[in-house]
């Protein structure tokens, strides 16, 4: 749980629903780094068959890659994911983060992974079940900040899910 400025408590979840091994690690890579846009819908099919039965979602969203990272490939992945897998469950997605920094957390030393991500959400969440996406969770710390701008944005159950996570 967390608590928004107003006190409010809030529901987070977190869920890495594939080791990050395998084909689920290529599909990833190929996806980011080759421009393989088609891997993000499958993915998202994966995951959507994995979170079947899963608390309700009223909006997707995502975890926003940084700028520079965007406009070096001309998408973001994680994303593209999303707005698939929100197509998959029935539910609309929508941009509700923007990164407040632009620190990479690939390549990175764990400790400047957990201190680096920051976020802010649009207002107007409140009441709402929100999924929040990203391709690969390591430390958890992007997930995290998404969650905590989220609740300080009036979301009442924050569930985060990693379409892979890294032992």
């Amino acid at each position: 749980m967390l608590q928004a400025l107003d006190g409010q408590l809030s529901i987070v979840h977190y869920v890495g629903l594939f080791e990050h091994v395998g084909n689920v690690r290529q599909a990833i890579l190929q996806l980011k780094y080759h421009e393989e846009k088609h891997l993000a819908k499958d993915l998202a099919s994966l995951m959507a068959a994995e979170l079947e039965g899963h608390d309700r979602c009223d909006v997707v969203t995502w975890a926003p890659t940084t700028m520079h990272r965007r406009q070096k490939r001309g998408f973001d992945q994680s994303e593209l994911i999303a707005r698939h897998l929100a197509a998959r469950i029935g539910v609309r997605h929508a941009r509700l983060l923007r990164r407040d920094n632009e620190g990479r957390q690939t390549g990175s030393s764990r400790t400047e992974r957990l201190s680096r991500p920051s976020f802010v959400a649009k207002p107007g969440l409140q009441g709402r079940v929100v999924w929040v996406v990203d391709d690969v969770m390591t430390t958890g710390a992007t997930l995290r900040a998404c969650a905590e701008a989220l609740v300080s944005g009036g979301a009442a159950q924050v569930v985060c899910i990693a379409a892979s996570w890294v032992k």
